[in-house]
C-alpha cells in the first residue's frame, strides 16, 4: 500500500497527504518540491490516486539531513529583546518614551490648576461660568418697531440705571434688563426727552449699567465709534473693567433719532468662551443692516 505522505526536502517534516491542495510544508511553510498540483503539470496519467502511489518512491529519493533545530521559532517580542540585550537604539528609544511621559504629565498638571493673571490678581474659576447655564432662555425682544434683539436670558423690566436728575427731562420711559449669575447682563434703556434736554448730553453718553456702577470698579474705555443703525444715530463704546477679581469686557450703544434715546449695554465675563458668543449673537442681531459714518 503506498505511502501517504510527503517528506519536505528542506526540513525533512512528513506532511500527511490528504488531499490535492496540500502544496506547502507544515513544519517549515515552504512549497514542498513534489506537491499535486506541480507534479500533475509534467504527468501524462495525472490523477490524484497515480500521485498518492508514488510518494513512497519520491520520499525514498529525498536526501536525508541531519535537523539541529525545529525551523519555525517563536520570534521574540521587540520590547524584551531590548532589554535583555540592550544597544545604543533601544535605550535611547526607552530614554526618549520616559521623557515624553514625564512632560505629558507636567502638562496635565498645569491645566487642572486655576489660571491666575500676575499683576492683576484674576483668578478664573469654573464654578463662576456654570451656574447660568440653567437660565439660557433665548428670545427676540423688539425695542422699537423696527428694532429687535436676540437676547440667551430673558429681558424683564427692572429699576432704572438713570441717575434721578435725568428723570426731570424724560417721558415714556421704560428699563429692561437680562441677567445671569453675575456672568452676563444686557440693560436696556428706552425714554423720550422733553425740548429742554440737549440728547447728546455727555451724561447719557457715557451712562453705564449696574455691574460698571459697582464700588472699586475702574472702567478701561477704548476709542468709540459713530454709526447708524436702522435710522438711529449711534455712538458705539467698548472696553473692560474688573469687578469682584474678575475681568468683564463691555459695549455700550447710544442711539438717538429725534427726541428718542436708547440705551444698550452688554457687560459679561471676558475668559468665558460661551458668553462670548452670546454676546456676539447679540450685537450681531442689533448691528444688521447698520452704516459706518
Amino acid at each position: 500500500m503506498a505511502t501517504n505522505y510527503l517528506i519536505c526536502d528542506n526540513c525533512q517534516h512528513k506532511n500527511t497527504v490528504t488531499s490535492e491542495r496540500i502544496v506547502f510544508c507544515k513544519g517549515c511553510q515552504k512549497k514542498l518540491a513534489n506537491n499535486y498540483l506541480d507534479w500533475k503539470k509534467s504527468k501524462f496519467n495525472s490523477s490524484f490516486e497515480t500521485y498518492v502511489d508514488g510518494l513512497n518512491e519520491y520520499n525514498e529519493s529525498v536526501p536525508k539531513k541531519t535537523v539541529l533545530e525545529n525551523p519555525i521559532q517563536k520570534k521574540n517580542p521587540v520590547f524584551k529583546s531590548s532589554i535583555s540585550s540592550p544597544s545604543k537604539t533601544s535605550l535611547l528609544f526607552i530614554a526618549t518614551v520616559f521623557i515624553q511621559l514625564l512632560i505629558a504629565a507636567i502638562i496635565i498638571q498645569s491645566t487642572d490648576e486655576s489660571i491666575t493673571t500676575v499683576g492683576s490678581k484674576i483668578s478664573y474659576q469654573p464654578s463662576l461660568t456654570s451656574n447660568y447655564l440653567d437660565e439660557v432662555k433665548w428670545g427676540t425682544y423688539p425695542i422699537t418697531q423696527t428694532l429687535s434683539l436676540s437676547v440667551p436670558f430673558e429681558l424683564k423690566e427692572s429699576e432704572s440705571v438713570l441717575p434721578c436728575y435725568m428723570e426731570n427731562y424724560i417721558t415714556n420711559h421704560k428699563s429692561s434688563k437680562a441677567e445671569a449669575s453675575q456672568s452676563f447682563s444686557l440693560t436696556v434703556e428706552k425714554l423720550n426727552f422733553d425740548s429742554y434736554y440737549k440728547i447728546q448730553d455727555a451724561d447719557f453718553v457715557s451712562l453705564n449699567d449696574d455691574y460698571m456702577n459697582s464700588p472699586g470698579v475702574d472702567v478701561l474705555k477704548e476709542e468709540g465709534l459713530h454709526t447708524i443703525i436702522k435710522g438711529y444715530n449711534t455712538y458705539v463704546e467698548h472696553g473692560s473693567y474688573i469687578k469682584d477679581g474678575n475681568e468683564y469686557l463691555y459695549e455700550n450703544y447710544t442711539l438717538t433719532k429725534g427726541d428718542e434715546g436708547i440705551k444698550i449695554i452688554l457687560s459679561y465675563l471676558k475668559h468665558d468662551d460661551l458668553l462670548c458668543k452670546y454676546a456676539d449673537i447679540v450685537t450681531q442681531s442689533l448691528l444688521n443692516n447698520k452704516q459706518v459714518i
